[in-house]
């Protein structure tokens, strides 16, 4: 008999071992169990919201929201969930929101951070509605502004500069650009400054709220490179100032030639013209006597008459005079040559 009570003991404790390991796992199985198959229970919700951390200004912040245990739908599985946006907050269906970033930078901020929040109302497992908060926050960034041109980062003064500005993260995006008393609504613009610094203004175009102000690109003005001067004597050699030259033959072509990288990218802004020459006269140790300022007729001027009465050794100064460049839309501007490029001497053979 002693033997078989302590059988029935081991056995009795057996089974209070078994419940104690396997009822709480029961109760939970219990507790998710679908109860019919338009009706089941969770044990928590916790909202998750999946978005963006960092938006640029003018693209809109999306996210999706959800219940992290999934909800305890009631008897058709889309009443589930109601989601619902505070503020600036557009709720899209049941789990999606946007929020608009136009209006949230002012002109003078870079960077700003945005709170938003909402709530969750969702049915319970007896049919009652319960409500959860949710709040969250991201950054809105102005965003880079690319710009293309010809010159890299410097435009050349009164010339055809073709500007192309491109913004990362508003690549098919329609953009205006405003610089120089002109608004075009695209991703390129001409501009022909005369000042030192020239800002091209970027804006979004927003049917819904209007040009969007994203920044603006600066650009330093500078002179183009200045051109050479060269000068070929009656038989169409080039001479270099302080060479010798026929007084018989004293004739001079004188050519401006443009930098050629400049040439080759502003065809029509590299041309030049030389308006005329004051040449004097400098007979053996005298003082140089000017005899006139002479038009050149096609860059040339022929002295033969003039430098009668000189002798061999003699020698004809020239200074150049209205050195121009003729640009895309035809005005005459003036090149600050060195006084030593636009002064040459020759003797006199």
């Amino acid at each position: 008999m002693a033997g078989s009570d302590t059988m029935q003991e081991i056995k009795n404790l057996r089974y209070n071992v078994m419940v104690a390991l396997y009822f709480p796992i029961l109760a939970y199985a219990f507790s998710t169990f679908d109860l019919s198959e338009d009706t089941f229970a969770v044990s928590s919700l916790d909202p998750v919201i999946v978005g963006p951390q960092t938006v640029v200004l003018g693209q809109p912040f999306e996210a999706t929201a959800f219940l992290a245990a999934g909800t305890a739908v009631g008897k058709d599985n889309t009443a589930g969930q109601q989601l619902t946006g505070a503020g600036n907050l557009a709720v899209i269906g049941d789990s999606m929101f946007r929020m608009a970033t136009g209006e949230l930078l002012a002109e003078g901020e870079d960077e700003k951070m945005v709170d938003y929040s909402g709530s969750f109302r969702y049915m319970q497992i007896n049919e009652e509605f319960s409500t959860i908060d949710f709040n969250g926050q991201f950054k809105v960034i102005r965003p880079e502004i690319v710009a293309v041109s010809e010159a890299t980062q410097t435009l050349y003064r009164q010339s055809r500069n073709s500007i192309r500005i491109n913004v990362p993260g508003l690549e098919n995006r329609q953009l205006k650009l405003a610089a120089g008393g002109q608004e075009v609504n695209q991703r390129s613009i001409t501009l022909s400054p005369a000042s030192d610094r020239v800002d091209v203004r970027v804006f979004l175009v927003d049917e819904e709220a209007g040009d969007i102000y994203l920044g603006q690109k600066e650009f330093f003005v500078v002179d183009p490179p200045r051109p050479e001067i060269r000068v070929l004597d009656a038989g169409g050699r080039e001479i270099s100032s302080g060479e010798s030259i026929s007084r018989r033959r004293a004739v001079l072509e004188f050519q401006v030639v443009p930098d050629r990288e400049f040439a080759n990218t502003f065809p029509q802004d590299a041309r030049y013209s030389i308006g005329s020459a004051t040449i004097s006269v400098r007979k053996g140790q005298l003082a140089s006597q000017e005899i006139g300022t002479f038009n050149l007729q096609g860059g040339k001027i022929t002295l033969t008459r003039q430098l009668r009465g000189t002798g061999a050794g003699d020698q004809v100064l020239v200074k150049l005079q209205n050195v121009v460049r003729i640009n895309h839309a035809g005005q005459a501007i003036a090149v600050p040559l060195r006084e030593s490029t636009r002064t040459l001497s020759f003797t006199l053979s």
